[in-house]
């Protein structure tokens, strides 16, 4: 608020708006997935009220290379690897846009404190128990003192890994229809056919339509070792994939209906 009060004071026509998320994250899900999930739908909603159509979010270099690293010691493929994307349009018209991505952090520090500009240091940010916060702490300054260009080389890994999820997803659009059966269901003797690297391909892009929260890589490696199209049924983030008579399909738990 106090950051609002100086920008207006400036001369600045910003308005302060507040959302706080309810609930908690689902069994398994980490705090930062469940708070940023709750960010985003609450920009959204203040964007749909005030008939917002672009969306300006202040993530820099030095972000998108941690979530890089963040992806890799995870087990990420492309899609994770490929980090977060500089602009896309979301489902309801709303346009997403980062226009520092590829501007580092200690640069835009650095024209904030020459111009007076206020900002928020959020205090979460010190909080050791958040992967993020170590790797930002402890990784980084020690990766790049043994390696200066490591922020601007792990932004080429992200765009190189964005344009090989894209690929997969055009390949994902012809593979994935023909397996797909009623109610959405994923039939288990035409995605069977499909070519092993294709048919993981197809596997993803089924589960991510089904998961709005993100597909786990344990997951999506244990399925394709596991499902044979028998009865049987997996774990799931906020649910279950049970498959019946060779077909797979997503069921809601209780609590997250």
């Amino acid at each position: 608020q106090a950051v609002v009060e100086r920008l207006t004071a400036a001369g600045l026509p910003v308005r302060l708006r507040v959302r706080r998320l309810a609930g908690a994250p689902a069994v398994g899900e980490s705090v930062e997935a469940w708070a940023r999930r709750g960010r985003y739908a609450a920009l959204a909603e203040a964007a749909r009220e005030v008939r917002a159509s672009l969306v300006l979010l202040a993530h820099h270099a030095d972000d998108q290379a941690e979530t890089v690293l963040l992806q890799a010691l995870r087990g990420a493929g492309p899609a994770g690897l490929a980090a977060m994307p500089e602009r896309w349009v979301s489902a309801d018209g709303i346009a997403w846009q980062r226009p520092w991505l590829h501007h580092r952090r200690a640069t835009l520090l650095a024209v904030a404190e020459a111009s007076g500009l206020p900002w928020v240091q959020d205090p979460s940010n010190a909080d050791p128990r958040f992967a993020r916060n170590r790797l930002r702490r402890a990784v980084m300054p020690a990766l790049e003192e043994a390696f200066p260009h490591a922020v601007t080389v792990l932004g080429q890994v992200a765009a190189h890994a964005a344009q090989a999820r894209a690929l997969a997803d055009e390949v994902a659009e012809e593979d994935l229809p023909p397996c797909v059966g009623d109610g959405g269901r994923l039939c288990h003797a035409a995605w069977v056919r499909l070519p092993p690297a294709r048919r993981h391909n197809a596997l993803r892009a089924w589960l991510q339509a089904q998961l709005p929260a993100g597909v786990p890589v344990a997951l999506l490696e244990r399925l394709g070792r596991e499902w044979r199209g028998q009865g049987a049924r997996w774990p799931a983030p906020g649910g279950w994939l049970r498959s019946q008579q060779g077909l797979l399909a997503f069921e809601h738990s209780p609590a997250t209906k």
